[in-house]
């Protein structure tokens, strides 16, 4: 590693930039429209534009030393590894060996062997004896190494014989969900981030110091780096004690299996809705996004879960068909045919109002559809980029003539609100709260949810008194002031109750009492995935991102070309050029959901043997009866040039989904599938929520 960095040094030096050793930073401040304006070190003050905190481990301590303070989730954890002395006959080309099931590596080092890893049962570091110096190292642990010692002596056993240089304990930063961090900080404009890279550092220097490069030049990145952007973080993710005990876990990750769907235990029971107790004991099994605990499916399968004595984790430790597949057929049955419950608490929830137009206006150029609409009226837009990509796609709710309401995937919980107020005018009025934690969110779901509805309010819930795509504030049953959405976010019947928190237990344990006599279940986060997915919704974070455009996933039909609006010259472009990518649903063939490995998303989809995109989200489909995959495609020439997309190519072509190794026949689809229910009523007017 100091070899590498003194070659970039020295390459940076010759392409005339100035590096100065033995200056530390004492603050870094913004000032005005929160840019970063200067730092001050124990040499002076630096006048600058642009900031990149990339301290390693001291990234978080130094983000709280700037102002505003830059919330950097990142912890330091001992990162044990041994060296040998010299061996003779040493073969220096000897492989780098990783042993995932011991959790180490070994690797040759000058002649000698190196040896570490990452042990299931990570230590953190005491922060009050962090090395600041380079090389700097922490007491050597030798309890805390055996673990992966018993390991490296079991895998090679004449390791024995070799006489110990030192035993190694460097401290290594690790986030929360053990990814890098990269990207703007929310707190302060042109304030950068690269740090937590969990001992890659080296290895990924390169790529991230160009991303960060193109980042500050262009003002946005063109490739979708969410997995690794400070924005995926809020501010309970930065507390220390939060930070310790998930640095427990964190790091093993680095050699664990990556099932489906993977889910930390410690740092939970973190962020809960009032009615988490209630549905712990229905039999949720919970996982948790953004720090909220989330249900995922329901069973009573499972004593602790009943008697709430443990915290209920969904896990799935499988790559074929999962252990709660026949909970969630149920659910969903429940909410296709029946009436279901389901929690909405953790999604994004802001309000932006002004006092005057400011607002309408402000939305109007960053939503790419229509948003000066009635009062009560709710509608979907995307909010692009200037390439047109997606930043968010959101519902707007209008509650007054300049007050919206943004309900918004859970998380964007942070990154929507910094993409508003980075385009919110020096000066503006216009206010923006985030109200997430203000409100409990339960979705009345189904055929009979009319019928239940019915029974907790006086007002008419017909379409002609209640259309889809409105809300009115009710009472429901004693509580008042409960803000009403037709609309599910899965294209099924249904409504979105707001309810203040207070009354959040009231209402449900009413919804539950009515519900009885409608066969009400409880229904999770699976059920809800398997329902969007079916009917071929896309999700942002799991099918759209940065560079999505609308002509790519099917939703031009959301975009005013009538109006003005971030990145719409880039959408006017593509519309005349053609679309090289699709967003396409495809149905499996023959396959055996017993007996076949499932597909669980980035699977390569396949044309005459070409791989030509891969699977983004993935369910099962109760009511088609089979695997339902979405992804994109393209077409490229022998050139490697993609080719504008026809409707013809992708309807008229078979394609194939790769999944470890096994090879199933697909059928395409552009448009919604029609889904038929097994249960009708009188008012069928109602049409899925595009």
């Amino acid at each position: 590693p100091s070899l590498v960095c003194k070659v970039l040094a020295q390459q940076a030096s010759e392409m005339g930039i100035k590096i100065v050793e033995g200056c530390s930073v004492e603050k870094v401040t913004a000032h005005g429209h929160q840019n970063v304006h200067d730092v001050e070190t124990n040499w002076g003050t630096i006048r600058c534009e642009y900031f990149v905190n990339s301290a390693g481990y001291f990234g978080r301590h130094l983000g709280k030393m700037s102002i505003p303070e830059v919330k950097v989730p990142l912890y330091p954890c001992e990162h044990h590894f041994l060296h040998t002395l010299p061996v003779e006959g040493m073969d220096p080309d000897m492989p780098v060996i990783h042993d995932c099931d011991g959790h180490f590596y070994l690797r040759a080092h000058e002649g000698a062997y190196l040896a570490g890893g990452f042990e299931p049962q990570c230590k953190p570091a005491d922060l009050s004896i962090l090395p600041s110096g380079e090389l700097g190292t922490l007491p050597e642990d030798w309890d805390q190494f055996y673990v992966l010692l018993k390991e490296i002596l079991f895998r090679f056993p004449k390791l024995g014989n070799v006489a110990v240089d030192r035993l190694y304990n460097c401290p290594e930063s690790f986030t929360p969900d053990c990814r890098w961090i990269i990207g703007e900080a929310p707190e302060a404009k042109n304030y950068f981030v690269a740090s937590g890279m969990k001992s890659v550092g080296i290895e990924a220097a390169g790529g991230l110091g160009e991303v960060t490069a193109e980042w500050i030049a262009k003002g946005e990145p063109k490739l979708d780096l969410w997995d690794i952007d400070i924005r995926r973080f809020i501010g309970i993710h930065n507390n220390a004690h939060f930070l310790r005990d998930r640095m427990t876990e964190a790091p093993g990750m680095h050699y664990k299996l990556c099932y489906p769907f993977v889910e930390f235990q410690t740092g939970r029971e973190l962020r809960m809705s009032p009615i988490y107790p209630r549905l712990k004991l229905a039999g949720a099994v919970f996982g948790q996004t953004m720090g909220y605990e989330r249900p995922h499916y329901y069973t009573s399968s499972d004593p602790n879960i009943l008697t709430g004595t443990d915290l209920p984790s969904a896990k799935v430790d499988v790559y074929g068909k999962p252990p709660w597949f026949d909970a969630v057929k149920s659910e969903y049955e429940a909410c296709r045919e029946r009436v279901a419950l389901l929690d909405y608490s953790s999604f994004t929830k802001l309000e932006v109002w002004s006092p005057g137009s400011e607002v309408v206006d402000l939305l109007q150029y960053l939503c790419s559809n229509d948003i000066d609409i009635p009062v009560g009226s709710i509608v979907n837009t995307g909010m692009q980029n200037h390439w047109g990509g997606y930043e968010n796609d959101c519902s707007l709710v209008r509650l007054e003539k300049n007050r919206y309401m943004i309900v918004a995937p859970t998380k964007q919980q942070m990154r929507c609100q910094t993409w508003i107020r980075r385009h919110v005018p020096y000066d503006s009025p216009i206010v923006i709260a985030d109200v997430t934690s203000m409100y409990t969110a339960i979705c009345i779901m189904g055929q009979r949810a009319p019928n239940l509805m019915s029974e907790l309010t006086d007002t008419s819930l017909t379409s002609k008194d209640f259309p889809l795509f409105t809300w009115k504030e009710l009472d429901l049953g004693l509580a008042s002031g409960i803000k009403v959405f037709h609309m599910t976010h899965t294209g099924d019947r249904g409504w979105v109750l707001y309810i203040p928190n207070e009354y959040a237990l009231h209402v449900y344990d009413r919804i539950l009492e009515v519900g009885q006599k409608y066969g009400i279940q409880h229904a999770g986060y699976f059920a809800m995935r398997t329902l969007r997915i079916e009917k071929f919704f896309a999700f942002w974070g799991k099918d759209l991102d940065c560079t999505t455009t609308p002509f790519e996933c099917g939703r031009a039909f959301r975009v005013k070309f009538d109006k003005d609006f971030l990145g719409k010259e880039a959408l006017l472009q593509q519309k005349k050029a053609g679309v090289t990518r699709r967003y396409v649903q495809l149905l499996l063939k023959d396959h055996d959901p017993d007996y076949d490995p499932w597909p669980w998303g980035g699977e390569p989809i396949l044309f005459e043997d070409r791989c030509i995109g891969m699977t983004s989200t993935t369910c099962y489909g109760f009511t088609l009866g089979g695997q339902v995959c979405l992804g994109f495609v393209e077409n490229k020439d022998e050139n490697g040039v993609p080719q504008v997309l026809t409707n013809d190519f992708i309807l008229k072509n078979e394609f194939w989904v790769d999944i470890a190794g096994h090879k199933f026949a697909a059928r395409a689809n552009i448009h919604s599938p029609s889904l038929a229910y097994q249960v009708t009523t009188p008012d069928r007017l109602y049409l899925a929520t595009r």
